[in-house]
């Protein structure tokens, strides 16, 4: 029973997905499209505590995402997100502190990191 209600909990999302594609003239890619992704996206930050994306200190508000966020918090208010900046070395000591700045005065938890 609770497999069938996920499933068409799911089919419900994805026609409102196709919908909001076709009325507003989107284009999403099949990994967008794909619902096994979402359903291991889901079942992950239920069993979470924090929360990590990994964005490129180049652009890093191109590769973050506030609704992954705000879904995370309305999840559970408990749980955590963390903004790992990677590639950090390719910035200025200058660069880090404006994005330091920025992170702190939007209220985001980051943390510079170089791979």
């Amino acid at each position: 029973q609770l497999d069938r209600m996920e499933r068409d909990s799911l089919l419900e999302w994805r026609r409102g997905l196709a919908e909001l594609q076709e009325n507003n003239n989107l284009l999403m890619t099949p990994f967008e499209r794909n619902l096994e992704v979402w359903r291991q996206l889901w079942r992950v930050i239920e069993r979470s505590d924090l929360v990590v994306q990994i964005v490129d200190a180049r652009n890093p508000l191109l590769f973050r995402s506030d609704d992954l966020e705000k879904y995370v918090k309305a999840v559970d208010s408990r749980k955590e997100n963390l903004l790992l900046v990677n590639k950090a070395d390719m910035l200025t000591f200058e660069q880090r502190q404006s994005w330091a700045d920025y992170f702190e005065a939007a209220g985001i938890s980051y943390k510079f990191f170089s791979a």
